[in-house]
């Protein structure tokens, strides 16, 4: 049971921590392109997956359109993220969105499967804070952002001051763990590479009104805790459908590909890619759709909650490439040690909540 446990666990970390470093490899994709090429590749894996294994569909309300709804909640979960991302930056809204998400996953395990049933005192106090551990590392490692030098990319660009806006546009494409989120300019050469920031070509435009300004963080925070809310849901659909993972996984990536295809169309964005760029992106959706049906069999064995809260160590391994494979931050850079402690910190709090079960 428990070399299943961190199989599952491995595959899933190491998946999701993957599929959007490979995603961003293309640049110049629009962002819902970029989504709509991701959950094709998914349904396209859920499908393969569902086929070996000779699994069978069920067509009901419960066993296939309950996960058909959860795949829908995971796309309006990204689309939320990407416009708190748009308003408030990406450091603030992943800081925002990714102990909410945990914390949504653990009320729901709690309230709907009775996972904390049971559960002693002093294992009660280790998995809490082993949960402490965990939120503390993913916020190191975002903070870690905001400790970037000023001449370097800034994943999720805010608004500029006034009317004036910088003409490199962000493209932030996320998984369903929230903090995992990674943003490269729409026209760069190469993914995540620092770059000069953008400056308006006219006179420097006056600052936000205090009061427009707070508005705009009142609506990134919103729509950050939408994230949260929804990326913390969306597999609940799924594990009450009461069928294995390999049935459920497919019509919740039916429901993902469905909410692509509503986002694609109703953003007039180009959707044909070239060559590089779909096969980039679909197998972008393969790796996230491996990571998606290892965490179904995970929450299946250990629970939503904690299952959900090791879903998010695909952070550490997100962090890693950017830091050793794109240089950014740069090693040995103050930005580069804070992402290094954060995922000691969370893999720490990871490790604690993988024995305690």
């Amino acid at each position: 049971m428990r070399s299943v446990v961190a199989l599952l666990s491995l595959i899933t970390v190491v998946s999701w921590g993957t599929w959007i470093p490979l995603a961003q490899a293309a640049p110049g994709v629009p962002q819902r392109t970029r989504i709509l090429y991701v959950t094709l590749g998914n349904v396209m894996f859920a499908g393969a997956a569902l086929v070996v294994a000779g699994g069978h569909l069920a067509w009901g309300w419960r066993s296939f359109w309950l996960p058909v709804a959860g795949g829908v909640v995971w796309t309006a979960g990204n689309y939320s993220a990407f416009r708190a991302s748009e308003v408030i930056g990406l450091a603030r809204a992943a800081g925002s969105w990714t102990p909410l998400n945990i914390i949504v996953a653990f009320v729901w395990g709690a309230a709907l499967f009775g996972e904390l049933d049971g559960l002693s005192g002093a294992r009660f106090a280790v998995l809490g804070g082993a949960l402490v551990l965990v939120v503390a590392g993913v916020l190191v490692i975002v903070r870690a952002q905001d400790a970037r030098p000023s001449g370097g990319l800034l994943p999720g660009a805010g608004l500029a001051a006034g009317r004036q806006r910088p003409r490199v546009t962000m493209s932030v494409t996320t998984a369903p763990t929230g903090p995992a989120a990674t943003a490269v300019p729409t026209g760069s050469a190469a993914p995540a590479v620092p770059v000069a920031p953008a400056v308006p070509s006219g006179p420097a435009a006056a600052p936000l009104p205090v009061s427009r300004g707070a508005g705009q963080q009142r609506r990134g925070l919103l729509w950050a805790a939408a994230a949260g809310v929804l990326w913390g849901s969306y597999f609940v659909p799924a594990q009450s459908a009461g069928v294995t993972a390999q049935v459920s996984n497919f019509p919740l990536a039916v429901g993902m590909l469905a909410g692509g295809l509503a986002l694609a169309q109703t953003g007039g964005e180009p959707v044909r890619l070239r060559a590089a760029g779909a096969t980039a992106n679909l197998a972008a959706g393969f790796l996230f759709g491996i990571g998606n049906l290892a965490l179904l069999g995970l929450v299946a064995r250990i629970g939503t909650g904690v299952g959900f809260t090791i879903a998010q160590l695909s952070l550490l391994v997100n962090a890693s490439i950017g830091i050793w494979l794109f240089k950014v931050p740069p090693p040995g850079s103050r930005a580069a040690r804070l992402a290094t402690a954060g995922i000691l910190i969370a893999g720490t709090g990871g490790a604690l909540i993988g024995a305690l079960r």
